[in-house]
């Protein structure tokens, strides 16, 4: 739920999120009582935490040119509990230089984080497309209504962002989709179905991208306008937040909170060593070896060919 009040400066607005959570709130001209007028980036936005530099790392902000809006989104972690999260958005009419400020104020509520999550990545979509919350139903209600029934009461959006953003390439030809990748959680158990999917898929996980491949319940996703990449679809339980899971831009490398695949098997996430610990490398060997080796075949040819040419001055 979204309240707001205005003062004579600055209009705040307020909004309840849960912890684990994705949440996803529009920066429009209409929130400033301004008008798009049809021009292009007519309005410009920067956003940060209030009286900060920058963003929480968990917070996103991008630009739409195809909504001409921005979006905020992003996942409280669970150490933003019972919190208020201000963030601070300047807006600029870059057709009449009016500015204005408005603070966003989160209020992040205690919520139990989700014990499953699916990871999928789907390839015919942008990630704002996925910000219009009629499509996120439609994504929910496949699992809810024939996939996963368990999942109905509490199945959420726990992770969204661009494909391109968490390292996929740009796609060769502009007017296709960059694709965005997409996690859903629930406290209820995978149901037969799912965990028959997932061995199906599981033999694909080698390979890094497989557009063409195609499962048993492809057109079930088709049907609703999601043309997923098999490759990259995962079953996983998390042991504590979703900041444990792979794509999160976060944590997920960072601590050695355990996330487990759907039977059971530890997953041992890789921490990056410092600069200092890494062993240092002498070259000296291997700089001798690249001149001696071509020294000696070059000695070698001279000696023969020194020899060639004085036996054929004997015969001579």
């Amino acid at each position: 739920m979204v309240s707001s009040a205005r003062s004579e400066e600055t209009i705040v607005l307020s909004d309840d999120v849960a912890v684990s959570e994705l949440f996803s709130f529009r920066v429009e001209p209409r929130l400033f009582n301004w008008t798009y007028e049809g021009l292009s980036e007519q309005f410009q936005y920067r956003t940060s935490l209030a009286n900060k530099p920058d963003l929480p790392s968990w917070v996103r902000y991008m630009y739409s040119t195809e909504y001409h809006s921005g979006f905020l989104y992003g996942t409280p972690p669970v150490k933003t509990s019972d919190t208020k999260v201000p963030i601070e958005i300047i807006a600029l009419n870059r057709l009449t230089y009016e500015t204005k400020r408005m603070v966003l104020l989160l209020s992040v509520h205690r919520k139990k984080p989700a014990k499953n999550s699916i990871q999928m990545k789907i390839d015919n979509l942008n990630w704002v497309h996925m910000m219009d919350p009629g499509r996120i139903e439609n994504l929910k209600n496949i699992f809810r209504n024939d996939l996963w029934p368990e999942s109905r009461s509490d199945l959420h959006v726990v992770f969204m962002d661009s494909a391109v953003k968490l390292g996929a390439r740009l796609p060769l030809r502009p007017q296709q989709r960059e694709g965005v990748v997409v996690h859903l959680g629930s406290n209820a158990d995978f149901s037969d179905r799912m965990l028959e999917l997932h061995e199906e898929v599981k033999p694909l996980y080698k390979i890094p991208s497989c557009t063409y491949k195609r499962t048993s319940v492809q057109t079930t996703f088709e049907n609703s306008g999601f043309k997923l990449d098999w490759c990259a679809f995962r079953l996983t339980a998390t042991e504590d937040d979703i900041t444990a899971l792979p794509h999160h831009p976060i944590d997920g490398l960072k601590h050695g909170s355990g996330r487990k695949d759907v039977h059971g098997l530890h997953m041992i996430k890789w921490d990056a060593p410092h600069k200092s610990e890494l062993p240092e490398r002498n070259y000296s060997d291997e700089v001798a070896i690249s001149f001696a080796i071509p020294g000696m075949i070059f000695a070698l040819l001279l000696c023969g060919l020194t020899i060639i040419l004085c036996f054929q001055q004997e015969k001579l």
